[in-house]
């Protein structure tokens, strides 16, 4: 009977400890599953020969339909339903079989009914529309939610008014907004356009670009709406001419293309297009780059840069101008480290193909192991050899140089190394290369180590054993001791722009992220470092590489969400992922101030990135940080909030990041109320609060006892200046 009570025990035991994993398990072979259905829809749409074979769209159903049995309740399940439904529809418009259209409707309305709370309840509701076109069959849908999840009676009972509502709901009162906004843009539009842009001056540019926006917000579809737009595209581009931010010249062009495309009878419409035809191309494609032949491959590299023309002589004897030629220009290197990790990235004037290699060490030549990366097409700036001393634990310096007449070599002197990686981003164009120390798992090894040797005076190591000794951080069993919060943009960068005229997105989620780091100080006694404790502009490779460098054990990038929309609003927590959703490849091109194609095309470099990323961890911490904004928000009395949920998009900002990493867009700037809201303090206060809140939730699930001793004082963690 004894023996027979153990087994029970630990057959229960088995089962207890087992159990959870099978859920990780199924979220990661439906994430698998999801994106080879998705590959198989992408692949038929693109052949008219396979779309005329209806086994060929039941077979992508198959698949999808696959994900939803594997997970029906993961965050798979409603873009599986979504996409089958797609799928089925346009298998109706094909084959016009009407048991297809009852199918795409089905899975329309069990992706409304199981997941109330998704990102495609509303596009689910869209479908269903365009299903049931036919006069008088349109069924009104309900209002997306608007409040906590908790709570699905009360949505039921009272449908919410958006914050936009009021402004649109008078065409007289738009009409009238718009033409005042108009009238104050074109004043500061007139004093502008005799001045030339400075980066002292940017914000005054801004802020006329504002009142042009907040003109086309009034009444979208009114009659100054396309003076609005594109008089705002015409500052844009103005600002690009002189300060040659892409992003401006990136904002000009929607803002002409809108123009063109939705106001056709506007005569502003044929000045957009000429505007469009005189602009060129943001980064012109590999393919569109002139080339010349390169010579034949070398046999064995000898020691680097070694060129067909040296680097001196190539300087002066065969240098093209910068730009010319078709030639790609390597403007800078630069780079972040700690002994664990460096982060090297190559700055190209634009677009070009490159290759890379590791080399072995060769005694013969008495040189250590090497990675390349060679650029075609390419010339240096200056052409002269650029070399970045580093002199770190794992490298010793990057150079680059002149390789052939029209290709650049990058070399980077390896002392250890135990893995790297080789990507590239666009908007600018520059190639980021990451190597990781054998303890480069996120954290500094040494400083969990209290045997390791004293580190170096003045290093990151030394600077964290000033935290006092047995501090609750140090004893939390996974770690949790260091999170790094970003501001998102600053300096040149302003952000969106907020639809109250002169706030922009920079200045916003600095003081937000400045309320969450004390929040974290004084209330969790972690430290908090922020990327930026001022307007300063910081690459988006850069943040990345502080959080790596500062061995972070948590990483939260704050910013606000815009659309184009002034009735959109809402809160969203994103985690790096493949984009499931056109919403969320929007926002990520956004934040990312590139195209959404751009975005689409980064998938193939994500399938291998992804590999090393903490996916299932950042995915549980935006669940908890969203979760706590809604609810926090709706206690605090806040009657419109919107709950958007937890997405996934590939963000340049947690590209490369070691630790649990979430993006959290806290609400629309661009929407009257809510941009109202973000300027004041108490509701950053209240936001900042609800982030803390949602870290605390994930910090006490993966260890429940984290925060069940006392708390020392916070007089040794970083002040984040």
């Amino acid at each position: 009977m004894m023996h027979r009570s153990l087994c029970f025990v630990l057959v229960s035991l088995f089962l207890f400890i087992a159990l959870p994993s099978v859920g990780h398990a199924a979220g990661a072979g439906a994430s698998d599953a999801f994106f080879d259905a998705e590959a198989c829809a992408r692949e038929l749409r693109k052949s008219p020969q396979k779309t005329k074979v209806r086994s060929n769209w039941t077979q992508c159903i198959d698949k999808f339909q696959a994900v939803y049995r594997q997970d029906s309740k993961g965050p798979w399940a409603p873009a599986s339903l979504f996409h089958s439904g797609l799928l089925y529809s346009d298998l109706y418009k094909g084959f016009r079989n009407d048991a297809d259209k009852k199918a795409a409707a089905e899975f329309f309305e069990q992706l409304q009914k199981k997941f109330p709370d998704s990102g495609y309840r509303d596009r689910a509701g869209a479908e269903l529309q365009r299903l049931n076109a036919a006069p008088g069959a349109i069924k009104e849908e309900p209002p997306a939610k608007e409040i906590s999840r908790g709570t699905p009676v009360a949505a039921e009972k009272e449908k919410p008014k958006k914050p936009a509502e009021a402004k649109t709901a008078s065409p007289a009162a738009a009409a009238s907004g718009a033409a005042s906004q108009l009238l104050k843009g074109d004043a500061c539009f007139q004093k502008l356009r005799g001045s030339q842009p400075t980066e002292n001056t940017r914000r005054e540019w801004m802020l006329c670009i504002g009142r042009f926006h907040n003109a086309y917000l009034e009444d979208p579809a009114g009659p100054t709406a396309a003076q609005a737009l594109y008089l705002e595209g015409v500052l844009y581009q103005d600002l690009h001419k002189r300060l040659k931010f892409d992003s401006d010249q990136r904002a000009a062009r929607e803002n002409f293309e809108k123009v063109a495309k939705e106001f056709p009878e506007s005569p502003f419409a044929a000045k957009a297009s000429q505007e469009l035809k005189a602009m060129r191309p943001v980064r012109p494609p590999p393919e569109t780059v002139a080339r010349r032949p390169l010579p034949p491959p070398v046999a064995a590299f000898p020691s680097e840069p070694a060129a067909p023309v040296p680097p001196d002589i190539a300087a002066e004897t065969a240098k093209p101008a910068e730009g010319e030629e078709g030639l790609a220009v390597v403007q800078d290197l630069r780079h972040w480290s700690n002994p664990n990790y460096t982060r090297v990235v190559v700055y190209v004037d634009r677009e070009t193909e490159f290759t890379h290699r590791l080399l072995k060490k060769d005694p013969t030549i008495e040189k250590p192991p090497r990675l390349y990366v060679d650029l075609s097409n390419s010339t240096l700036g200056g052409g002269k050899q650029k070399t970045i001393p580093i002199n770190d634990d794992l490298l010793s310096d990057a150079r680059a140089a002149r390789y052939t007449l029209d290709s650049v070599r990058v070399v980077v002197d390896i002392k250890s190394f135990d893995t790297y990686k080789v990507f590239s981003l666009r908007d600018p164009f520059r190639i980021v290369i990451d190597v990781w120390g054998r303890n480069g798992t996120g954290s500094i090894a040494a400083e969990r180590d209290e045997d390791a040797a004293p580190p170096p005076p003045g290093s990151t190591v030394e600077r964290s054993r000033k935290v006092p000794r047995g501090a609750l951080a140090r004893q939390l069993a996974l770690g949790v001791r260091r999170i790094v919060v970003d501001p998102g943009h600053g300096g040149k960068d302003f952000g969106a722009p907020g639809f109250i005229p002169g706030v922009h997105e920079k200045d916003v989620v600095l003081e937000i992220a400045k309320r969450v780091a004390r929040k974290i100080r004084e209330e969790m006694n972690l430290e908090a470092i922020l990327t930026r404790s001022e307007d300063r502009y910081l690459t988006l490779e850069e943040r990345t590489a502080f959080a790596n460098t500062r061995g972070a054990d948590l990483f939260v990038s704050i910013h606000t969400n815009a659309s184009r929309d002034p009735r959109a609003y809402g809160t969203e927590t994103y985690f790096l992922n493949l984009a499931t959703d056109d919403e969320s490849i929007r926002v990520a091109a956004m934040e990312n101030a590139t195209s959404t194609k751009n975005i689409s095309d980064l998938h193939s470099i994500l399938n291998d990135l992804l590999k090393n990323a903490k996916i299932n961890e950042s995915s549980r911490m935006a669940e908890m940080v969203q979760s706590a904004l809604v609810r926090n928000l709706n206690r605090r009395g806040y009657d419109r909030v919107k709950d958007k949920g937890v997405k996934q998009a590939p963000f340049y900002v947690l590209l490369g990041a070691r630790m649990p990493s979430v993006l959290v867009e806290t609400a629309f700037i661009s929407n009257r109320e809510e941009c109202r809201l973000l300027t004041t303090a108490s509701y950053q206060e209240h936001l900042a609060e609800s982030i803390v809140q949602g870290l605390r939730s994930y910090i006490k699930e993966i260890n429940p006892t984290a925060f069940n001793e006392p708390a020392p004082g916070a007089s040794g963690y970083y002040s984040g200046k």
